[in-house]
């Protein structure tokens, strides 16, 4: 029994080092994320400053931070079931790949319904209440269901995304010398990787979650949309401030994560 209970103890302090490093990361970047949603999803054609221009202009300083409450709350809920079921699935797997991926779709499905208001809140250039949100949302897709439109398009990226990120950082990880910035360092470097992969999903399904409407944006519909607007350089509307943001973002999550681990004596593999 002395296992188990350490076991357990293990791993509910990888979802608080989880959910610490998730929280901490979002709020870094939340003026960099608030300026790229607006650019990805409602304006398109508008530049990144021109983005911020009209944030500021009608929302103030504050406005940077328009959904960070959101964003945190899902941060911090899906990172540490990210991170905790990633370590632990990593041992029964044996792959980084796998494991992210399999860690990614369950994070991806209990913290779903955040992710969607958040994008609606950020993506929105208004000073509508979470509330007013809310209910818009509900009454569009009819109800509670309405909280999961989009959900198989990002439960599909979070297979390719977090399985591409884990398995770079567990490869990067394996080749780095047992060094405290190591994480930090190799989980920029996986996220930027991963994060570039599949940005054009990313676009795709934030299209699905802003679409107004009774009916549902099917995925291919979102795409073609998308694709007439601008091209195949319509998908990547915001790379470089993903690319930018990602930089501390990940940083963060992942040197905070492994040094909460190594503060508490958690130096295993699982």
């Amino acid at each position: 029994m002395p296992s188990s209970a350490g076991d357990s103890r293990r791993h509910a302090t990888r979802l608080v080092n989880g959910a610490v490093a998730g929280a901490v990361g979002k709020t870094v970047v939340s003026p960099l994320e608030r300026v790229r949603l607006v650019g990805q999803t409602t304006r398109p054609d508008a530049s990144a400053l021109a983005s911020a221009r009209n944030v500021l202009a009608a929302e103030g300083w504050s406005g940077m931070w328009r959904g960070n409450g959101l964003a945190v709350a899902r941060a911090a809920s899906s990172k540490a079931i990210l991170f905790a079921a990633q370590d632990a699935l990593r041992v029964r797997v044996g792959h980084d790949f796998v494991a992210g991926s399999l860690a990614g779709v369950l994070a991806t499905l209990l913290t779903y319904p955040l992710d969607l208001l958040r994008t609606r809140a950020a993506a929105a250039v208004s000073t509508a209440s979470l509330g007013a949100v809310t209910a818009s949302l509900m009454r569009e897709g009819g109800g509670v269901r309405a909280l999961y439109r989009g959900v198989g398009a990002t439960a599909a990226g979070a297979v390719a995304f977090e399985g591409t990120r884990f398995g770079s950082f567990g490869w990067l990880q394996a080749r780095s010398a047992d060094w405290w910035l190591a994480p930090a360092i190799n989980g920029t470097l996986a996220s930027l990787l991963a994060g570039m992969v599949m940005y054009p999903n990313d676009t795709v399904r934030r299209r699905i979650q802003w679409h107004r409407g009774t009916e549902t944006l099917s995925y291919l519909e979102a795409a073609r949309a998308l694709l007439c607007e601008g091209g195949v350089a319509r998908l990547y509307r915001g790379g470089a401030l993903y690319a930018l943001k990602s930089v501390p973002s990940a940083a963060v999550q992942f040197g905070v994560y492994h040094g909460l681990k190594r503060l508490t004596g958690d130096v295993r593999e699982a």
